[in-house]
């Protein structure tokens, strides 16, 4: 794992824990994100987690000192329990975030704790091949029937009012991904309509708000604001106004924000590049190829966007 000074590593191995002693070991393919649930502990007070009596444990602990590592990376943890598909601790690596008392949690407590997540997500993405998109918090891989039923880390990530309003597990995954220089690509062959949740969502949510339409702090949720602004946004572009998001919706986003490039940006074919290799993977070779190579050409007429 590379070397971060900012987010130091300290290795103290739970021998003593059943879950150490059990060393079941596999390849990880996603990663777990979990909050202890009690304000105001660090790192100290789950250390008496290290005795044999105990079986739970994660693969680390999170606090504003850095982060404690207690079991190797490859190691199974026991952290999440079972759900009616299967358990996440089979394939997945996963830590605890020590959630500082409501004194201490300020903004700079804030921002040091999730980039601390993003630094350790990012590495073991990397060392792992991990794709950002199999990042999940607890509340998240229960809804996947993965797991048991907690609300952590929603409970206090994205909270209104508070120093996390702004962190959600949509943006880390999507700040984990930025780190790999990839493209945050869920699957965007869907038709989403009101009452749809997800990451698709939250993507969705994103680009109507980079094109300057308001609909909230993302959360993943299909509601009343994301209708109204994605009626707002058929409405420009002389769609069919349904505020449903299908494929002319989604085709119509996408070559907005390949437009959007003021001509000459020397990281234009940068980010055509990306997008093309985006659509190709949700649509086809052909929407790809239309859509990109029409956005290249500033002399394309507006009409033609309206057609798409």
């Amino acid at each position: 794992m590379e070397k971060n000074d900012l987010y130091p590593i300290e290795e103290y191995m739970m021998t003593k824990n059943r879950c150490y002693k059990a060393n079941k070991r596999r390849t990880p393919t996603g990663i777990q994100v979990h909050s202890v649930g009690v304000k105001g502990t660090n790192r100290n007070r789950w250390r008496r987690w290290n005795v044999n009596t105990i079986e739970k444990c994660p693969n680390a602990f999170i606090d504003t000192d850095g982060i404690m590592q207690t079991l190797d990376w490859d190691v199974r943890p026991w952290l999440s329990g079972s759900g009616k598909k299967g358990n996440a601790n089979d394939w997945c690596v996963g830590f605890e975030i020590c959630e500082p008392s409501k004194s201490r949690d300020t903004v700079y407590a804030a921002e040091y704790l999730y980039n601390c997540v993003v630094y350790l997500c990012t590495e073991l993405c990397k060392m792992y091949d991990i794709d950002p998109i199999n990042i999940k918090c607890h509340s998240e891989l229960h809804a996947d029937g993965v797991a048991s039923n907690h609300a952590d880390v929603t409970h206090w990530w994205g909270k209104a009012g508070t120093a996390w309003a702004s962190y959600n597990m949509y943006t880390l995954r999507r700040d984990v991904a930025k780190n790999l220089g990839k493209e945050l690509a869920p699957d965007l062959n869907v038709i989403l309509r009101k009452g749809s949740v997800g990451e698709a969502v939250l993507v969705l949510q994103e680009k109507l708000g980079l094109l300057g339409f308001e609909s909230g702090n993302p959360d993943g949720i299909y509601g009343k604001k994301t209708v109204d602004a994605v009626k707002a946004y058929q409405k420009s572009r002389k769609l069919y106004v349904d505020g449903v998001c299908g494929p002319k919706t989604w085709e119509a986003l996408l070559a907005d924000t390949v437009d959007d490039y003021d001509d000459g940006d020397e990281q234009k074919a940068e980010e055509d590049e990306k997008l093309y290799t985006v659509i190709i993977k949700h649509l086809n070779k052909d929407a790809a190829d239309e859509l990109v190579g029409q956005y290249k050409d500033t002399a394309v007429e507006e009409e033609t966007a309206i057609t798409i």
